[in-house]
């Protein structure tokens, strides 16, 4: 008896003390270092890029999915090494740097003062499933180029950017939602020197 239940005993600690769990991913996004075409002259404006704000759960870096229009989950082993938004500053800050768009760019962290002030409201930031089985990465997010001095928005835009993921798992959703982040930042890139020239003109 004393055999066995010793047995017993020794089984119950090794499954319960000693499962394996799949080890947890973390992944990132990296700016694109991909040359852009440099202005020749730049706008003549500093622009400070404040930090992005977010529902609270895109403040974290668990990795969510959407199912549907309302199901979104969590990968229980895959992270982000940071939050989407701070990724995604990032990535933008990189862009606008790389085109040498502005006399001056100042970064989130910095406490200097500037010209113009860019916000932004990230709505979502998703590996999103549809009922098709295929997926994409899906960013929805918010730009306000803001006057400091009078308060007034300049400029507003919504970015509304979907890219393809080439599988139905947590890897794929990380490159497409690269891809996006990459998008976003070119197109909000664009869209601020088309902004920023109209506004000069009007000037």
């Amino acid at each position: 008896m004393k055999s066995i239940s010793l047995t017993l005993l020794i089984s119950l600690l090794f499954s319960g003390c000693f499962t394996l769990r799949p080890a947890t991913h973390e992944y990132t996004i990296l700016p694109s270092y991909t040359s852009t075409q440099v202005m020749a002259q730049p706008i003549n404006a500093t622009v400070k890029i404040s930090a992005t704000r977010s529902i609270s759960s895109l403040s974290s870096t668990q990795f969510y999915y959407l199912k549907g229009s309302s199901n979104i989950s969590a990968y229980l082993y895959s992270r982000w090494s940071d939050t989407p938004p701070s990724m995604i500053d990032r990535s933008l800050y990189s862009s606008l740097e790389n085109q040498n768009l502005f006399t001056a760019l100042i970064p989130p962290a910095s406490s200097a003062t500037a010209d113009l002030i860019l916000e932004s409201d990230l709505n979502a930031f998703y590996h999103r499933f549809h009922e098709s089985s295929n997926s994409e990465g899906f960013i929805d997010i918010t730009y306000r180029l803001v006057d400091p001095k009078t308060k007034k928005t300049i400029a507003s835009k919504r970015f509304l950017i979907t890219k393809a993921s080439p599988s139905e798992d947590a890897n794929g959703g990380v490159i497409a939602l690269n891809n996006a982040t990459h998008e976003l930042s070119n197109q909000c890139t664009q869209w601020l020197t088309t902004s920023l020239k109209d506004t000069l003109w009007r000037k």
